[in-house]
């Protein structure tokens, strides 16, 4: 294994780990997000840590049928990642999985296949009432050395959002920004 692949491991495992920790010890802020970035050979990352309400206005069980819709609606905008996070074109990269899962929403709501009878039922909030939601996306880029910047469009898409607190390892970098309504991109390079 050559030192930027070493470099690349190591810094994706320090980014996972201390957004793990951060996770387990930070309270739940509504309006703000997290987002975790890795750039590792031509596998682009993104994990969407963030309270519930912010993308769609509640953290309880989606019982009623607005509240399902809503579930729905927003699950719709999170799969169409590319509108979500717009890549420097140049790079071509396309998204190649979408993953979202919430203790609030049931999976079938969010395009996720149904949960087996073993695990814990949808809609029972975290113990302290807060619900999140973490979304998993994958991107695979042609030319990841043309990636200059990601544009965020969640504040646009989700009122919710105050400011999204990103982490990012790349094979050229490791950095820590703070997205806002009005500053909403991410320099990669």
């Amino acid at each position: 294994m050559n030192s930027r692949k070493i470099t690349v491991a190591l810094g994706s495992a320090l980014l996972l780990s201390v957004a793990t920790l951060a996770t387990a010890h930070e309270a739940h802020v509504h309006g703000v997000g997290k987002l975790d970035v890795a750039l590792d050979g031509k596998t682009l990352s993104l994990h969407l840590d963030s309270p519930l309400v912010n993308l769609i206005g509640f953290e309880h069980a989606a019982r009623s049928a607005k509240d399902k819709q809503a579930a729905q609606d927003m699950a719709r905008t999170l799969r169409n990642a590319a509108t979500v996070f717009v890549t420097t074109p140049s790079a071509e990269c396309k998204v190649s999985g979408v993953q979202l899962v919430s203790a609030a929403i049931e999976p079938v709501l969010l395009g996720e296949a149904a949960v087996s009878k073993t695990s814990k039922p949808a809609g029972h909030e975290d113990h302290d009432g807060h619900a999140d939601m973490d979304a998993d996306f994958s991107f695979q880029c042609a030319y990841p050395e043309r990636l200059q910047r990601i544009d965020v469009k969640l504040f646009e898409a989700f009122k919710g959002f105050n400011s999204i607190d990103v982490q990012l390892v790349t094979p050229k970098r490791q950095g820590a920004v703070k997205l806002t309504p009005t500053a909403a991109s991410i320099t990669i390079q």
